[in-house]
Parts: C-alpha cells; structure tokens; sequence
C-alpha cells in the first residue's frame, strides 16, 4: 500500500463525513423519538412493527366496531325497556276490563285507553335509529316493520338468519345487534310450555274457558293443539287432541258431560298431561281450540298488536242484558291476558339477550384495550429510541467529530517530505 499526500487527505475527509454521517443519524433519532430512521437500521424490527402495526390498526378497527353495536343494542335495550312497561299497563287494563260491575261505557272507556296503548306500542315497534333505520325490520331497515293491512297488523321485515345485522368485533366474533319483529313480537320464549284458547267468536252459547294448567311438560310438549266441540246430545263436550304436526293422538273423540251452565273440567293429565275447565252454558255447535302456543310462532295470531285489536271489539260490543256477548267479552279478554302474557315473557327474553351481548362487548372493549397497551408497549420497544442512550452517544460522536477535525488539521500541516527531513 502506497502512502501518499492523497491518502492522507483522502482518509481524513472519510473520517470527517464518517462522523458527521454518525452524528446526523443521532440528531434524526433524537428528533423524530425513532429508533429507526430508515428500515435499514434494523431491518428485523422493521418487519415486526410492521406487523404489530397492522395488529394495531385492525384492533382499533374492531373498537370501533363494538362502539357501534353498543349504541345499536343499547336503542334496541331502550325501545324495548318501554314496551316491557307498555305490556304490562295494558295487562292491568285487560284484568281491570274482566270487572263485571263496569258498565258498556266503562268497558268503552278502556276500549280507548287500549286503542291509545296500541298506537303507542305500534310507534314502539316501528322505532328507527339515529340514522333513520328501523329497529326491528331485519336487514330491510328502511321498511317499515308493522303496518296495517285490512283489519290485521302484518309484519314486513326480514325474518330468520337473512335478517341479522351481523358486526365483526373481534377476529372470530361476529355480533348480531338487531332482532327483527317477528322474533320479538310474534313468538313465545324458548321452553314457553303456555296454551292459547281461540276459536270462540261464533258461539252462541255462554261457555267460558279457563287458563291450561300443565301438570306433566314431557307429556304436554307432545300437544300441538285441543280442538272441542259441544254436542247437546247427552250433553257433552267432544274433544280431540293433536301433536305438533297435526295428526290426531285421540282416534275417538273424549267426551265431557256438562250439564246446564255447571263448571266442568277437562282432565287429560293422564295421558296429556293437561287440564282445564270450562264453565258456563254451552249451545249445540259451540267449539273452541286450544293451542300450544309456540305452535303459533310466527303467525299473525300471536301479534300483541292484533290481539288488543280483537280485544278492543270486544269491549266496544254492548253485553248488557246478554249472557251469550258477556261470555264473548270474557273469552276475548282471556285470550288477550294469555296473549300478552307470552308476548311480556318473550320481550324480557330479548331484552335479557341484548344485555348478555353488551355484557359481552364490554368485555371485549377491555380485551381489546389491554391488547392495544400491549400492542403499544412492544411498538415502542422496537421503535422508540433511548434517549439516555442517544444522548450519551450524541457527546461521544461529538467529541469523536471535534478529534477526527484536530486530526485532519494536523494531518494538512504535514508533508512527507517534510517527514523525509
């Protein structure tokens, strides 16, 4: 290797711009707070922030996420909240309407006030969010849910899986914040074991029917439906029973006896598990039905709405001075309690899922907060730079800088033919 002027001028220049280059990297990490500058710098914990970094952004995404079926379950939580109190006026009423000292304009009176507590509990069920879409419609959130159509309110949502409002809130949780009418309004609660008389508006007799009492669940659970028949022939009631799919579990029709207006009972817990009573003076013809009332799911039948409908007719029907419409009056009144009463218990149900699923969202907003600090605290370990430790190689590489320029500076006083000398 030659030893040369060049070289010496050459090496002191590197050494200078070495140090400079060192020194400027130190201003960049102390100014920007980074470790790394440039990818190069530590191109293994580049790869990693970039991937905690994706990590961070998708769980700040699910947080979003989850804030936003909090606020949809939390409408949904409100809405029905009212409806809970709504059903529950309205089976006052109903027990309050069964009075038989109140007069037809008694009886007309509540039929207004119900006619007032049905609009209020249509307005409940059509509710809309904050951004104009309703609540209970499924994923038709711009239709309206209940409406009117004849004499019936029919439901026009979305039912069954198709109607979910489905989030993501989590990699491997998918949440569903609506619950479509049909599901809220027009089913019983799972296990609901409760039977819905029907089936007695064109009698012209003064039977009423009593309240199901189920004595055995296994055995009632088979029972989809009691179809009667009263036979002024001995007299008695004929009675078939049905299992859920409709075939008959009574080849020959039981039979009741009842004479005159006697209270009788209809005793099928032997086999059935089921039994009932049935008082007042039947008329040849009269039949009634009993269903069980999950069979109804689903059907216009069970809608809160059109029972209070059947109901307020009832009421506005003068009964004074007639046996036949005070038997009526009282079986529209039974099957509307019997009604409302699943209607209330299913309403809870829901209302009891929705809270279990912002229980749930809660507890992964903590999850989700715990893994961001995590996610933050390893981010700032790969990238974050040390100030103590920048600071103290900051001096260091000054001083190193102030030592390679007394070198250069000795070096150009320096010739070698000087040293030669």
């Amino acid at each position: 290797m030659r030893i040369s002027s060049s070289l010496y001028f050459q090496t002191g220049v590197n050494t200078i711009n070495k140090q400079e280059s060192d020194l400027l990297h130190l201003f960049q990490q102390i100014g920007t707070g980074r470790r790394m500058v440039t990818a190069a710098d530590d191109p293994l914990a580049a790869a990693q922030s970039i991937t905690l970094a994706q990590s961070q952004s998708m769980n700040k995404r699910f947080g979003d996420n989850r804030e936003v079926a909090l606020r949809a379950l939390g409408e949904s939580e409100n809405v029905l909240g009212n409806v809970v109190g709504q059903l529950s006026a309205i089976k006052t009423r109903l027990i309050e309407a069964g009075n038989g000292a109140l007069s037809d304009q008694d009886r007309a009176a509540l039929a207004q006030v119900l006619a007032e507590s049905q609009e209020t509990l249509l307005g409940a069920m059509n509710a809309t969010d904050a951004a104009g879409q309703y609540l209970f419609s499924g994923s038709q959130g711009k239709n309206q849910p209940f409406a009117l159509q004849g004499d019936q309110f029919v439901y026009q949502g979305d039912a069954g899986t198709q109607a979910a409002r489905n989030i993501q809130v989590e990699h491997t949780r998918v949440i569903d914040v609506g619950n479509h009418g049909q599901d809220i309004f027009m089913r019983t609660a799972p296990g609901t074991m409760a039977f819905i008389h029907e089936g007695t508006q064109g009698n012209n007799g003064e039977a009423v029917l009593g309240t199901m009492q189920v004595s055995d669940s296994s055995k009632a659970s088979q029972v989809g439906r009691i179809a009667m028949q009263f036979v002024d022939n001995g007299p008695h009631w004929q009675v078939e029973v049905f299992d859920t799919q409709g075939n008959t579990l009574t080849p020959n029709p039981l039979e009741f006896a009842q004479a005159g207006s006697d209270k009788v009972q209809i005793n099928l817990k032997d086999d059935f598990g089921l039994s009932f009573t049935i008082s007042g003076q039947p008329q040849d013809g009269d039949e009634a039905t009993y269903s069980q009332a999950k069979q109804l799911n689903g059907d216009s039948r069970l809608n809160i709405l059109n029972t209070l409908s059947t109901a307020i007719e009832a009421l506005n029907t003068p009964t004074k001075g007639d046996p036949a419409a005070q038997a009526q009056l009282q079986n529209a009144l039974n099957h509307a309690l019997q009604v409302v009463d699943v209607s209330y218990d299913n309403v809870l149900t829901v209302q009891a899922s929705i809270g279990s699923r912002m229980n749930e969202l809660e507890s992964l907003n903590d999850s989700g907060s715990l893994q961001s600090l995590q996610l933050s605290k390893e981010l700032s370990r790969l990238e974050d730079v040390d100030y103590y430790t920048a600071t103290t190689q900051l001096s260091l590489r000054s001083m190193a800088l102030e030592a390679a320029s007394l070198a250069f500076t000795k070096i150009q006083s320096t010739s070698l033919f000087s040293m030669g000398k």
